[in-house]
């Protein structure tokens, strides 16, 4: 299904910086930044905007020839390069790779009663053999 004219708007200014929100205003979508972050995030969701998203991206990345291997390759350079020389550089680096594989979650630990109470209706259920 082709795109309307604001959805390939709003694709025209994502591609621009990466902003949704901002990207849905200038699109010319006439809203608050709150309705337009929550609209703009539905947007992409939209499998048409993703894909012309995806097409885009992967054009780009062609053209330039900085593929997610050729990042990760200047990254691995910078990593041996700056190991003794500036460990400060190389620990940025290894940050992004690790980033990048998802290596290292953030973890929330929770502590306390997690248990909770259900109360159903009066005969709900009660029918559950029939």
């Amino acid at each position: 299904m082709a795109l309307t004219d604001k959805q390939m708007n709003f694709v025209n200014e994502y591609m621009k910086d990466m902003n949704a929100t901002a990207a849905y205003l200038r699109a010319g979508y006439k809203c608050t930044e709150e309705a337009a972050r929550r609209a703009a995030s539905r947007l992409l969701t939209n499998v048409d905007v993703m894909s012309e998203i995806g097409q885009r991206t992967d054009k780009m990345q062609e053209e330039s020839g900085m593929s997610v291997q050729w990042v990760l390759d200047k990254y691995k350079y910078i990593i041996e390069k700056n190991v003794d020389i500036d460990p400060v550089v190389a620990k940025g680096a290894l940050d992004s790779v690790a980033k990048h594989y998802g290596m290292f979650k953030e973890r929330v630990e929770h502590s306390g009663d997690l248990s909770f109470k259900v109360s159903l209706p009066k005969g709900f259920g009660d029918d559950a053999d029939d």
